[in-house]
């Protein structure tokens, strides 16, 4: 039963890094610069963010640098985070699923996601404080109708 507990979480584990692997550049499977980490996980360009935010949010010259430069600095906390999960990916790639090591990197993988959620959090936190409780207002909107076309897409499955 361990091996399976193993074997299953490593599988897990692999669907959720395979993702990262054709995003080095960010252009292989979606286009110039639309995901940081790959599609679904959860890691979009910097850039891109700042620029959706400026233009959905009406962002003014003050918050936009402000925002400019909180992204900025996680930048390279940022591309730590994609470069482990790389390296776990590149990991179990070369593994044989009996592997005893397996276990090992799809544990590595669970703190690899607490560490996202963390920053993002981080980041998340930073950014509403610059903004005005309309522009928060606004994006908690725009949350809740992704909640809905996500939840649409699911049923339709």
């Amino acid at each position: 039963m361990r091996f399976n507990k193993a074997a299953l979480l490593a599988l897990v584990s692999t669907a959720m890094l395979t993702v990262t692997a054709y995003a080095e550049d960010g252009e292989r499977r979606h286009g110039p610069g639309r995901h940081f980490g790959g599609p679904g996980f959860g890691m979009p360009l910097p850039e891109m963010m700042i620029e959706r935010m400026a233009e959905h949010l009406d962002l003014d010259d003050a918050q936009y640098e402000s925002v400019d430069n909180i992204m900025s600095a996680a930048k390279p906390e940022l591309q730590a985070l994609r470069e482990k999960v790389r390296a776990n990916h590149e990991a179990l790639r070369e593994l044989d699923a009996s592997d005893p090591e397996v276990q090992n990197i799809a544990i590595a993988n669970g703190e690899l996601a607490t560490e996202a959620t963390l920053l993002f959090t981080r980041i998340r936190g930073e950014i509403n404080a610059v903004l005005t409780d309309e522009q928060r207002a606004k994006l908690a909107e725009r949350k809740e109708r992704r909640k809905e076309r996500f939840e649409r897409r699911t049923e339709r499955r």
